[in-house]
């Protein structure tokens, strides 16, 4: 039991770590090469992402606990569709938003002003795209293990379950403090519609599967607005086909 506190606290600061030390390192780095530095948070957060989940499915089997009652059992039946036709749905209405921000017409400065303080994290080349979805897949999987997974099923014996799923939403927006107070309610909100995912399914892979599709079209989505517009001329010949 001692073990688990330690993992609980070990989690706690490397969460603390992403915005106390990778954002400010980012935010330095980016004054001077933003794509070199854009590529270093990146890996440098997919590292420490995969650190917690790894510390934390260790602990699960050093100290045998069952898959299925923290959320690594396949769910079956409506559990499994019933998310995964929702996810859809959702992640249908932002490809429908990427596919009108694909045509030749150079995104307006107010859709890339929404982005507001997050947008130099985002993908600016088609080339960057494979990394971010990489990114993506590694928050899906890592941060559903760690806000859903661990942190509800350590807090729940003290605290019961509403309060661990609340405390675990408060902390899930908490991590993204560098998206101002905004981003993290908006976060944090998300984070309760996820833990409603895994509560209804009783698995956590409805939800990692969904996180991670909603984090690439949204990576996605933030290139097409980012990146530097097609040239008039090239843009002029392709309307005329």
């Amino acid at each position: 039991m001692h073990l688990q506190w330690l993992v609980l606290g070990l989690v706690l600061v490397m969460i603390a770590s992403d915005h106390f030390v990778l954002w400010r390192a980012f935010n330095k780095e980016a004054r001077v090469d933003a794509t070199k530095a854009r590529h270093a948070l990146w890996l440098r957060g997919a590292l420490l992402m995969w650190a917690a989940a790894g510390l934390v499915l260790w602990l699960w089997i050093a100290t045998g606990v069952p898959v299925a009652s923290v959320g690594l059992g396949l769910p079956a039946g409506w559990r499994l569709w019933g998310p995964l036709v929702f996810g859809g749905a959702f992640v249908a209405l932002q490809a429908r938003g990427a596919v009108k921000l694909s045509r030749p017409a150079a995104p307006s400065d107010k859709l890339r002003a929404q982005l507001g303080g997050v947008a130099p994290i985002f993908p600016r080349t088609a080339q960057e795209l494979p990394a971010f979805l990489g990114v993506s897949v590694t928050a899906g999987f890592c941060e559903e293990v760690l806000f859903r997974g661990f942190l509800i099923w350590a807090l729940q014996p003290l605290v019961g379950l509403w309060l661990a799923v609340a405390l675990a939403a408060l902390l899930f927006g908490a991590a993204h403090a560098y998206q101002g107070v905004a981003g993290m309610i908006r976060t944090g909100l998300i984070g309760l519609v996820f833990t409603a995912i895994v509560l209804l399914s009783g698995s956590l892979w409805p939800a990692i599967v969904l996180h991670a599709a909603v984090d690439a079209m949204g990576g996605l989505t933030a290139w097409l607005i980012l990146r530097d517009p097609a040239p008039k001329a090239a843009t002029a010949a392709a309307s005329s086909l």
